[in-house]
């Protein structure tokens, strides 16, 4: 029984592999609802990006993703763009995020979040860039290239709630 547990605990998540070609900006999309992250990818290579989808741990059973061992993801590390689909009643989503963040610091993260949610994770958001649910392939697109040309998430973030105040007060 031992070592059937060893063995269970020990499989690890092979990661989607981007192609050899770097002509096109690579995105890794993390999310867990197969459907959807077939359409986001979908999109996304329709609109003349490289992507890749990832389910987490979720989509696979039993396996644990490269994430939980805090060595970062071979996916994650050779994309230009991540983008995560917030799911906020699901307590693994903020650590999958917290994670994507931690070990992938360079790595510009495109978060889908509804608007009136962002305010309440703030502090989570920090170094992201924000895409509002319900995504389209604009809104999407526009928020893919801001990352990829922000010079500092942190700072872009900032920006954001800047403008997110002003708006409210306005």
């Amino acid at each position: 029984m031992r070592n059937h547990f060893a063995k269970l605990c020990s499989k690890q998540i092979k990661p989607p592999k981007f192609s050899d070609q770097k002509e096109r900006c690579r995105v890794l999309v993390e999310e867990s609802d197969s459907a959807k992250r077939g359409a986001i990818t979908r999109l996304l290579n329709d609109a003349g990006f490289e992507a890749i989808g990832c389910g987490g741990p979720k989509e696979h059973p039993g396996k644990r993703c490269p994430l939980d061992g805090g060595n970062g993801c071979d996916a994650a590390a050779g994309t230009d763009v991540i983008f995560f689909s917030f799911h906020m009643a699901d307590p693994e989503s903020r650590k999958i995020l917290k994670d994507l963040k931690r070990l992938h610091p360079k790595t510009p993260i495109v978060v889908e979040i509804p608007k009136p949610q962002a305010m309440g994770h703030h502090g989570l958001l920090v170094g992201t860039h924000i895409a509002y649910a319900p995504v389209t392939r604009r809104s999407l697109t526009e928020a893919i290239m801001d990352a990829l040309v922000a010079p500092d998430p942190i700072m872009a973030t900032l920006r954001k709630k800047k403008e997110l105040i002003l708006e409210e007060k306005g």
